[in-house]
């Protein structure tokens, strides 16, 4: 069985529309890029797409490192942010009551995703003096993603679930950093450590799921059916976990890859057990 990467992803802003890249340096903290800018309310908790569905309609063109330029079907104008014109000047935000130091943007961002959300909230940076590290690996730093520098999902798996999901899913649902092509539906449950290009990742936990996969990245909506976690949760449910749909990875160490690279899958473990309640999909 042969795998490859078909595609890459970066959210530069957590929960916004993703960036489709050929290729992408990865740093131990996550592909270049990505999730280094975060929306948090007055108070420091950080907000996403499962309480602003409309954050996902949200563009970002690359005007440089970490340099980019919004725009957003409700806003009157585009929205520049440039590090280099940040403040010193730091607050704690929580990450899944977890403390950070984020880096304030400035007060023209504030405003501007205040008007387009209709709440009043902060965007902060992933600065100098930001730190932050993961769960189950704390010698691996991560930035402002959920838990976890990579999400790896596959082109197969999002097929088999297809074949019962009432409505058609796509890849951009499920948000992740790198997909995978290849024959074999959930294959990536068993994959412990994989090599792509030079650089080799492990395999540190399912990734489980939640709400936000039912909004449509095209229009910013959510499934009425609660699609696909509904079709998810016959098939895909683990009990203390959730449901299961990628894996988390993290990096050993960094280098490029790209799209066409290889998947070398260089150890197994056991994948999670699974029961299967689908009855025979009326999708065929």
């Amino acid at each position: 069985m042969s795998y490859f990467v078909s595609d890459l992803c970066i959210y530069p802003i957590k929960s916004i529309k993703g960036i489709s890249l050929t290729t992408s340096q990865v740093n131990l903290d996550g592909l270049l890029g990505d999730r280094r800018y975060m929306i948090t309310k007055p108070n420091g908790d950080f907000l996403t797409g499962r309480e602003h569905p409309t954050l996902t309609l949200l563009t970002a063109l690359p005007l440089g490192e970490d340099r980019w330029q919004l725009t957003h079907p409700n806003a009157e104008s585009p929205l520049d942010l440039d590090p280099s014109t940040f403040k010193e000047d730091y607050q704690e935000v929580i990450i899944w009551e977890n403390p950070v130091a984020g880096q304030s943007c400035s007060e023209q961002a504030n405003q501007w995703f205040s008007k387009i959300l209709n709440d009043e909230v902060a965007l902060v940076y992933f600065g100098d003096q930001s730190s932050r590290v993961t769960s189950r690996r704390p010698d691996k730093p991560v930035a402002f993603a959920d838990g976890y520098p990579f999400l790896l999902t596959t082109k197969a798996s999002l097929d088999e679930l297809n074949k019962s999901c009432p409505e058609d899913i796509q890849m951009a649902q499920f948000r992740p950093n790198i997909v995978v092509d290849g024959d074999l539906p959930f294959a990536e449950d068993g994959w412990k450590r994989i090599k792509i290009g030079d650089v080799i990742f492990e395999n540190v936990k399912p990734c489980e799921r939640c709400i936000f996969t039912t909004i449509n990245p095209d229009t910013g909506e959510r499934s009425r059916k609660g699609e696909p976690m509904k079709t998810l949760g016959k098939f895909r449910l683990v009990k203390k976990e959730g449901v299961l749909f990628g894996i988390n990875l993290i990096a050993e160490n960094s280098g490029t890859i790209q799209q066409g690279d290889r998947v070398e899958i260089l150890e197994y473990q056991d994948a999670p057990v699974l029961d299967d309640r689908r009855i025979k999909s009326s999708k065929q």
